[in-house]
């Protein structure tokens, strides 16, 4: 794997590596002990040793032992050879048993370093070997909530063989369980995630009872310590401080455990073996050096070109060559006392992996191989998890979080603002917070795509309740200029009446200056919503503050209009002109109105009428006015409302003089400019007045380059393809369909001049609306026939 450990910290890893094992991942002994009254359903009580005839019984009354395969459980004796038989069908009890049983438990506890008296054993299966019965390596599954291992109680009975083998992280344990004297017993207890099988039984039998062993959070006795590891939690603490004092914001530690948790029973409170203690150790080191703790799942996913030597028959033999992309992040997390905050998936950095060389050497626990396909060979995903410990100082919380999601980040700021109201300076610390998680919205790439965050809406409540200016103008000076995406005026609008004119000083004018031609819409709506709520509003600051954006508006419109080209820059990355919509053309001269700028009135008007792909005199410019006219019947009555109106009028009075016709033959205006023997025969048919079908029988390339003709210069032609026969044949059919589009767009040009007849000045009464009026029932009149 390619992984960049931490370098940075080897008496920090020195400290952990030194904590003393309290238990081992397995245990076992040979002890003498009181037989339990053993009845099994169908079967009755069972005698020590059991005898072959009770083995028999036995068997009858059981079913073939299945292994779990992924999701799904299969029967496999090539896999596993026993015989099982349920918990539910068992009557454990007798005099002695329970003493016997408490006396097996506490070896347990001590062993694999687990409190006595937080750990429940729970039957699951009697086991039955036959000779030859054995069971390949493989691990357990949580079969129950809080599962943490193992237990296999053999029974007296005659046999040889059957040995019990346990591994894990290198080391192995062979385990002699055969025991024939019925005052005696063999144990054996392991955690969940050691590698066990059992090996074949060479003569006899053997049987086993197998139980669950459960790490029970709810009891109320108290809890076993752990080994006193103040000495080494204090180094800790002073390592940490010492690392705290030179890290970047967002800087983390993530020491991997010694034992693999699922996401779901990863806790503190489970931790086995020497994870508990090493958990209880850096929770309090990491108290006293005001750090952050966290138990999480590490996920590290390597991508690369397959690898394998001469020929392969099975995907599955192709290893991963050279990697070409890998992520690592950390999610799943837990608190000390167990608490799951959402704090969602976080990224994991380089350097901040310890031990050394953790991940040397393992297997992945998924792997994914994709076929080669084109010119792609073999590709090759390994996954990889485990549990670790992650430690940051408490100061760069909101840093962390802001790395993999800034919802979270704000979720915390909020819970973390609303309990320091108990504090001594509660504003020193709201402050603190706030300053830190705009920092974190703050972008570190030179360039940051302007969409709308989903937790922006958040942040501009936070915000508001907060009543800070300075913070709310740093944020909108410094994120929300870039981040800007015309979707957040509402947010906007709202925090505005509390933070007041201050906060928007500064902001509006670069925010017109850098988004007006990406979002026109957007940000003449605001400037023209802040001013029509603040303007008249009793509030001195609000005209100081507004009366720039509005100029900074008139400034930028010819450049969003016509962006400047430079020499430099291909076209193909140049800027697109700005597209005024309806409601944008009514912002803007609504400022014109409310703010009494004639003069910048007049040049909008010119830059509009000069620009008419940039707002359409037939479309945009009339519902701009219908839109203008609800909002006051003195701005109706302005110079640019009629310099407006007077050209939507021109415009669409001088269309209605070329009503749609239908044409009477089949001829297509076009003129192909290509020589090739398939333009020529389609062009001849374009020509051709009579003729409504024709067919062109050419090559493959030439039909489409025939097609791409036709679309490109939006031709009345439909097409098909032939195909019979070599070549295909190319199917051609004259249509009406420029007429329809002009008979639609006709219908919607009479719309719109009764929609300028309805909004018209009271100056333009007269002639014009007059030519209008008889636009619009001669229009009536000829879609009529």
């Amino acid at each position: 794997m390619q992984i960049e450990y931490n370098h940075h910290l080897p008496e920090f890893e020195r400290l952990l590596e030194s904590i003393d094992r309290p238990g081992d991942y397995c245990d076992y002994c040979r002890l003498p002990a009181m037989m339990p009254r053993l009845e099994v359903e169908s079967v009755g009580t069972i005698a020590f040793p059991v005898q072959e005839a009770q083995i028999k019984s036995l068997i009858r009354a059981a079913e073939r032992a299945p292994y779990g395969k992924g999701p799904d459980t299969v029967l496999d004796r090539s896999v596993r050879d026993c015989w099982q038989i349920d918990a539910d069908k068992l009557s454990l009890g007798g005099r002695g048993w329970e003493d016997s049983s408490e006396v097996v438990l506490r070896h347990v506890a001590d062993g694999i370093g687990c409190p006595f008296d937080r750990l429940v054993a729970r039957p699951y299966k009697l086991l039955i070997y036959e000779p030859d019965g054995f069971f390949t390596p493989h691990r357990d599954t949580e079969k129950a909530a809080g599962m943490i291992a193992t237990l296999v109680i053999s029974l007296p009975t005659d046999g040889v063989g059957g040995e019990l083998v346990v591994r894990h992280k290198g080391r192995e344990m062979v385990i002699d369980m055969c025991v024939s004297d019925p005052s005696e017993l063999v144990y054996a207890a392991f955690y969940a995630d050691c590698t066990h099988e059992t090996r074949p039984v060479r003569e006899g039998d053997r049987v086993a009872l197998v139980y669950n062993l459960i790490l029970d959070g709810s009891r109320s006795s108290a809890l076993q310590r752990a080994p006193d590891f103040d000495t080494q939690a204090t180094a800790i603490a002073e390592e940490l401080v010492d690392w705290a004092r030179g890290t970047q914001p967002g800087d983390k530690i993530v020491w991997i455990l010694d034992h693999d948790y699922s996401e779901a029973g990863i806790s503190f409170a489970a931790f086995k073996g020497i994870d508990a203690v090493v958990g209880r150790t850096l929770s309090e080191a990491a108290k006293r050096a005001e750090c952050a703790l966290h138990a999480a799942v590490v996920e590290i996913t390597e991508v690369g070109s397959g690898e394998y030597g001469g020929y392969y028959d099975d995907l599955d033999d192709v290893d991963i060559g050279e990697v070409q992309d890998s992520t690592a992040s950390l999610y799943g997390w837990v608190a000390p006392d167990d608490e799951r905050p959402e704090f969602g998936r976080i990224p994991m950095l380089d350097e901040e992996l310890l031990p050394q060389g953790v991940f040397d050497d393992v297997e992945p626990d998924e792997k994914d191989v994709e076929e080669a396909s084109g010119n792609a060979g073999v590709s090759v995903e390994h996954t990889y998890r485990r549990s670790a410990l992650v430690a940051w100082p408490l100061a760069g919380t909101v840093a962390v979080l802001s790395q993999g999601d800034l919802g979270s980040a704000i979720k915390y700021v909020t819970a973390e603002i609303a309990q320091s109201s108990q504090e001594r300076d509660p504003r020193s610390r709201q402050m603190g917070l706030l300053s830190q998680l705009i920092d974190a919205w703050i972008p570190t790439t030179p360039y940051l795509p302007p969409v709308e965050h989903p937790a922006l809406r958040s942040m501009f409540e936070l915000l508001t309740d907060a009543s800070e200016a300075d913070l709310t103008a740093r944020f909108m000076r410094t994120v929300l200029v870039r981040r800007y995406a015309g979707t957040e005026n509402d947010g906007l609008v709202k925090m505005s009446t509390k933070a007041g004119p201050a906060a928007m000083d500064g902001f509006l004018p670069k925010l017109v200056e850098a988004k007006l031609l990406p979002h026109p819409a957007g940000v003449l709506g605001l400037v023209w919503r802040l001013t029509e709520r603040h303007w008249a509003g009793g509030n001195a600051g609000w005209p100081q503050v507004l009366e720039p954006a509005a100029v900074a508006v008139f400034e930028t419109l010819p450049r969003a209009l016509e962006p400047p080209a430079d020499k430099i820059t291909p076209s193909w990355n140049r800027p697109n002109p700005a597209v005024l919509s309806a409601e944008a053309v009514c912002d803007l001269f609504s400022l014109c109105w409310y703010l009494g700028f004639e003069s910048h009135g007049r040049e909008a008007c010119r830059l509009i009428v000069g620009h008419p792909k940039q707002a359409t005199p037939d479309r945009v410019l009339p519902e701009a006015l219908r839109k203008a006219r609800a909002r006051g019947r003195d701005f109706a009555d302005s110079a640019s409302y009629r310099t407006l109106w007077l050209r939507a009028s021109k415009y669409l009075l001088a269309r209605s003089n070329s009503p749609p016709r239908k044409r009477q033959d089949w001829l297509v205006a076009a003129r192909l400019s290509c020589p090739c023997a398939g333009c020529r025969q389609l062009q001849a048919f374009c020509n051709d007045p009579a003729s409504q079908t024709a067919r062109i029988t050419v090559a493959q390339g030439v039909r489409q380059h025939l097609r791409q003709s036709i679309d490109s210069r939006g031709l009345d032609i439909e097409y098909r393809t032939e195909r019979r026969g070599r070549p295909y044949t190319l199917i051609c059919t004259k249509n009406r369909a420029s007429f329809h589009r002009r008979v639609a767009e006709y219908d919607e040009d009479i719309s719109q001049m009764r929609s300028l007849i309805g909004s018209a000045p009271s100056q333009m009464v007269g002639a014009q609306v007059a030519r209008l009026r008889n636009a619009v029932l001669a229009g009536k009149q000829m879609l009529r026939t």
